[in-house]
């Protein structure tokens, strides 16, 4: 798999790489000297790049090295920026254009060479400068000098007292049962702990093995960490089992040695703090199997570990969950007060925000109370805790957090980092953080996968290891979205601060920094003219601008940004139009989403966006799309409100995937136009009203409609949504059962008297949502045979047969089955 083009370690070295070799090698006539000093950017460049990687997998750096790397990823941004202009100039111009045209762009072309020859003289001086500072203060010696955290964040909870324990009697009791509930056999048991750092997974195993090891012939606590060194975990073992301490370097002797100790014993081994499924193998191959009811405690951060520690035994998966608000709220004042006195009155508000700031996060709680139970009661202090919450974590909750980070691979960081430009506790979609991901260049080509594949992966990658929540669990098992939980919410903007990764801005205080701002979310509903003047001078660069909860009538219309990728705009004030009168001159935009309620229509210029993937107007007021859209040639997602007309040009967007909410209106040319998108995957469209046209007009438009989703239906329509008030649509449904083989996604909100024919013949649908007047009983046969069908809801007016059942093969899972008001059928 190729490296992501863009990411927080490197920076856009990958992109701008790829780009410096299509100067050299390709027909871009260069003034004499630029191509040797082009040449030599790539090889510097290319050497570094390698440099950083090495960097991105060092936990901690000196300050020198931290200074050259972040000098080194700006200085590629810039680069990347001058090369992008240049390129733009040269592969501009008509070729319909008349002779004095031709001169005129000659001449400009010509120019631009002699600005690109002198600004790549000036970045080639900068690289050079950086390349000796490297050498001048002897950097390799410093990643050599630079370790990990020396200290163990962990080891503070294997010496809590159970007293001071606040939410963990249920979970140890629960654990416990499993463990030692009454079993016919005698097998080996496992319970796996997994949850995100700082939720007590290493303190509720520590308490588990301390009220049970008396049961035990021998027991065993050991951690693995992020860096198991093998041999002296196996070693540890031994140790801890109260086996003789082995000599033996070689693993499998040790492991040999285990398993021949434990064979005759009942034991409870704990594993602490497991990373991988590669650790956990090498452990379990020393735990010897050996039906004595002996029993083993696993902890992990994340779920593909914890599976995997079950799989292989009688295992049970523990999800640890934050405390309660109550039981925060007692293990705060537990902490505070060392006694039964109540909370003073005068501090219960202040109190309640700070127990509210960390969501049930033990650890978290547990160390700012620390904090404020060697302060007094004096309200002040209180409140000077709660504010710099905002501001920082508490070194030890961010050590905690921290390893979750480091544990992550470099192309993940960034899209980690990335998740920082939203609201705190803001409910995130999947879909739209992955195509954000994709426009910024964070996704690489992975072969035999689209890049929302890969994104997918990588969202699901985040959930594993229990950095980001799962919400809205769909039919298939999916998250639809997630939200980030406080603490990793104030790491991750921390992160971003230090790397300027992306720059948020949230309220009145703007810091300022000598950094130009890359990636900017604006946050603040008002900000001051001068506040805003001082950010948009520092944002020629931005690559991404985020705008929630923007309702200030004056906010300035935005200036041309030549670098933006990703703009999204989401405001409730009356802006108009004019805020965006230049954003066809954003070329390298690639992301748009504007949900502005007055704006009412896109400049002309929107057809300029030549690397528009993913245009997205859903909440705004725009009721017609200008002609120029049909000159999006990249734009893979389009998502309108049904209230808006699409133009004949449609049929132009040849690369088209999705197509959502979508109006049809009367035209039959746009039927026509439609059916040319044969790489269409998704499709949401409202049918027009059968009642407006007229019955000879009717004939023509339903011939249309069918012939074209025929057509889509052959050529791979995943996904198809029919919303129709009174349009007749039997013969299409059967029309799509014969010719739509790649259907894993029907719906249709328009009556049918009867289940489509050949719906059989829809072997790959997974989703499917109908209205139907009558169901009958070989209806329910006929979907009970299909063979990936997950969720099924059809809506009927009839009264249901009694006697009706569902008969379905053993491996499908049917979600609901309704009867409109009638009742349910499951």
């Amino acid at each position: 798999m190729e490296g992501p083009v863009v990411s927080a370690s490197t920076g856009v070295m990958n992109s701008l790489l790829a780009k410096l070799s299509a100067l050299v090698e390709g027909q871009y006539r260069l003034l004499e000297g630029t191509k040797c000093d082009i040449t030599f950017l790539r090889n510097e460049l290319s050497s570094m790049t390698a440099l950083l990687e090495k960097l991105a997998t060092a936990e901690k750096l000196d300050t020198q090295v931290k200074v050259w790397r972040d000098n080194i990823r700006e200085l590629s941004y810039d680069i990347e920026d001058c090369i992008d202009i240049f390129m733009h100039k040269l592969n501009r111009g008509d070729p319909q254009a008349g002779f004095a045209k031709n001169i005129i762009d000659q001449i400009k072309k010509l120019w631009s060479r002699y600005q690109i020859a002198n600004q790549i003289q000036e970045l080639k001086a900068r690289v050079i400068e950086e390349s000796e500072r490297w050498l001048r203060y002897k950097c390799d010696e410093s990643i050599a000098v630079a370790g990990k955290i020396e200290i163990d964040p962990r080891l503070p909870a294997l010496y809590v007292e159970a007293e001071k324990l606040v939410g963990i009697n249920g979970p140890i009791q629960k654990v416990i049962e499993w463990l030692m509930k009454d079993d016919s056999t005698q097998q080996l048991k496992v319970v796996s702990i997994v949850g995100f750092g700082g939720l007590g997974k290493t303190t509720l195993a520590n308490q588990v093995y301390n009220k049970i090891k008396g049961q035990f012939d021998c027991t065993a606590f050991v951690p693995v960490s992020r860096s198991p060194v093998i041999r002296k975990i196996l070693c540890d073992l031994l140790a801890e089992l109260g086996s003789k301490t082995s000599a033996s370097d070689d693993e499998r002797q040790l492991i040999n040695e285990l398993r021949e100790y434990l064979q005759d014993k009942r034991y409870l081994i704990i594993v602490d703090d497991i990373w991988s499924t590669t650790a956990w193998e090498f452990v379990k191959s020393a735990l010897a199997e050996n039906n004595l009811h002996s029993r083993i405690i696993t902890t992990t951060r994340h779920s593909d570990v914890a599976k995997s520690c079950c799989s292989s035994y009688a295992g049970y998966i523990h999800n640890i969950q934050p405390l309660s608000d109550q039981d925060s709220t007692m293990l705060f004042y537990k902490r505070v007060f060392q006694s039964q006195r109540p909370c003073p009155p005068h501090l219960e508000e202040v109190s309640l925000a700070i127990i509210q700031k960390y969501h049930g996060l033990p650890l978290a709680i547990n160390t700012v109370a620390s904090l404020l139970a060697n302060k007094s009661d004096a309200i002040d202090q209180w409140e000077q805790v709660r504010d710099s919450m905002v501001s920082g974590l508490n070194s030890l909750v961010r050590d905690i957090l921290l390893l979750s980070y480091y544990d992550l691979p470099y192309h993940l960081k960034s899209c980690f980092l990335y998740l920082s430009i939203f609201p705190e506790d803001c409910k995130i979609r999947r879909d739209k953080l992955i195509w954000r991901w994709i426009a910024e260049g964070f996704i690489p080509d992975v072969m035999g996968q689209t890049l929302d594949q890969t994104g997918d992966n990588y969202f699901n990658d985040l959930i594993n290891r229990s950095l980001i929540q799962p919400i809205d669990i769909a039919y298939d098992g999916m998250a639809r979205a997630c939200r980030i939980h406080d603490m990793v919410h104030d790491l991750i903007i921390s992160l971003c601060t230090e790397q300027n990764f992306v720059t948020i801005v949230d309220g009145q205080v703007y810091k300022c920094s000598t950094n130009k701002i890359r990636r900017l979310s604006l946050l603040s509903g008002f900000l001051e003219n001068d506040v805003l003047q001082n950010i948009m001078n520092k944002c020629a660069h931005v690559r991404s601008l985020i705008r929630f909860r923007v309702v200030d009538k004056e906010a300035p219309h935005l200036p041309i940004f030549h670098s933006l990728r990703v703009l999204v705009l989401r405001c409730t004030c009356d802006l108009g139009n004019q805020h965006i009168k230049y954003i066809g001159s954003s070329l390298q935009l690639k992301y748009l989403e504007i949900g502005c309620p007055s704006t009412t229509e896109l400049p002309n210029r929107i057809g300029d966006l030549q690397y528009l993937q993913t245009l997205d107007i859903h909440g705004s007021k725009i009721r017609k799309l200008p002609p120029t859209i049909g000159n999006l040639k990249n734009l893979v997602r389009l998502l309108v409100d049904f209230h808006l007309e699409l133009p004949d040009e449609i049929g132009d967007l040849q690369a088209l995937h999705m197509l959502s909410h979508a109006y049809s209106y009367d035209s039959l040319k746009f039927w026509e136009q439609l059916r040319r998108l044969t790489n269409l995957r998704v499709l949401l469209i409202r049918l027009h009203d059968s009642n407006e046209l007229d019955y000879h007009g009717n004939g023509k438009y339903q011939q249309a409609l069918e012939s074209s989703l025929t057509v889509l239906g052959k050529c791979g329509l995943q996904s198809l949504e029919i919303d129709s008030n009174d349009y007749s649509t039997n013969k299409l449904m059967d029309l799509l059962c014969y010719n739509a083989p790649f259907l894993r996604k029907l719906g249709n909100q328009s009556y049918i008297s009867r289940l489509p024919h050949g719906m059989q013949s829809l072997v790959n649908l997974a989703h499917l949502d109908i209205r139907i007047t009558r169901i009958k009983h070989e209806d329910l046969c006929i979907l009970g045979a299909l063979p990936t069908l997950l969720y099924a809801m059809l809506t009927s007016w009839m009264h249901l047969l009694k006697g009706l059942v569902l008969v379905t093969n053993s491996s499908i899972t049917l979600g609901s089955l309704f009867s409109g008001p009638t009742g349910k059928v499951g």
